[in-house]
């Protein structure tokens, strides 16, 4: 047992050491997140990819549990608006992907709210839009 263990290392020794000698600069190969661009914003691939599907998800299920005639209507420009805030807090904040799906799932859930948010801010910042 032990020659047959012998044998087995005296083959496998040369082949590693040629291996080593051949491989003169290795180095230690590392990964970095994949960059997009978009209007000149650098932002993680991975975490816009994750936003945007939890975003959609979820845009999805509160689609399918407030089913209404004409709801398409109403829902498709939320469902836009959702997106566009999505993909804009990602390249704002470049969160890792787990965060960016909480982002995603967020704004998503807050769908019409959003719309609120923004008209309270608006009103809040100009004069006059108290009417």
């Amino acid at each position: 047992m032990i020659y047959k263990m012998g044998a087995t290392m005296g083959a496998f020794i040369p082949v590693a050491a040629a291996a080593i000698a051949s491989d003169k600069g290795a180095t230690t190969a590392t990964s970095v997140p994949l960059i997009w661009h978009f209007a000149g914003y650098p932002f993680e691939a991975g975490s816009m990819i994750a936003a945007i599907c939890a975003c959609l998800a979820v845009r999805f299920y509160v689609a399918q549990t407030d089913r209404q005639q004409h709801r398409w209507t109403v829902d498709a420009p939320v469902t836009v608006l959702a997106l566009l805030f999505t993909a804009g807090a990602v390249i704002r904040l470049r969160p890792d992907p787990a965060l960016a799906l909480v982002y995603g799932t967020g704004l998503g859930a807050l769908g019409v709210g959003i719309i609120t948010i923004a008209l309270n801010f608006v009103r809040s910042k100009l004069p006059g839009a108290q009417e």
